[in-house]
């Protein structure tokens, strides 16, 4: 061979190994191109999960402080509507106490309790305004009434001893050993919780329509 033969040999195979060398290079590169580019993306991607993450999490703290205020504000104004409503019962009973309408709202509590205490004789306790208004002709009325709505009979008298000081009435077993007591204070108290249920029922539908 030759010596230009050789010479030409060596540099055909250096340019086809410079090329060789060339499309690996540019192939690693464009593969590291595209791996940064990936990287570059995922990692876009997790901030951008991690952003929309914190939002959905504000979001929610946010929603969740708005209902807390919220029922902050509605168990006040509940509150706020039970003690006036209260205030104006207890009024209201307070004037009527003496006047004929009155004399029903007694017998009323009367049946009420000797239908609650169940014993078959009693006697009926009040302050001393009202025990001016309890008569023999308003516990018979009363007795009628309790059998017509129980079928059971009851004997009620007015009790010996010391009127009661708050205004209402007290029911008690002839035996002394059960009471039901019907004072305006007392039944108040049964009331409240009844009270706050319907007031809180309002109040929930006045924040319906308005949302």
């Amino acid at each position: 061979m030759r010596e230009d033969d050789l010479i030409a040999g060596i540099i055909q195979d250096a340019a086809r190994e410079a090329e060789r060398v060339l499309a690996e290079a540019k192939k690693a590169a464009e593969d590291q191109i595209k791996a940064a580019q990936d990287q570059a993306r995922a990692v876009i991607q997790q901030a951008e999960s991690k952003a929309e993450e914190q939002a959905a999490r504000i979001r929610t703290q946010s929603a969740s402080s708005m209902r807390m205020e919220r029922r902050r504000i509605s168990l006040k104004l509940r509150e706020q509507a039970v003690q006036e409503v209260l205030s104006r019962v207890r009024q209201r009973f307070a004037q009527m106490g003496g006047t004929p309408e009155y004399r029903d709202v007694l017998l009323a509590w009367i049946v009420e309790g000797a239908i609650g205490l169940g014993a078959a004789e009693a006697t009926v306790n009040a302050s001393v305004r009202e025990r001016s208004q309890i008569d023999k002709k308003m516990l018979q009325a009363a007795e009628t009434k309790v059998k017509e709505l129980t079928g059971k009979k009851v004997t009620l008298t007015v009790a010996s001893g010391d009127p009661l000081v708050p205004q209402g009435v007290v029911v008690k077993a002839a035996d002394g050993r059960v009471e039901f007591n019907n004072q305006v204070a007392t039944r108040l108290q049964r009331l409240q919780s009844e009270m706050r249920k319907q007031i809180q029922d309002v109040l929930w539908k006045n924040e319906s329509s308005d949302r």
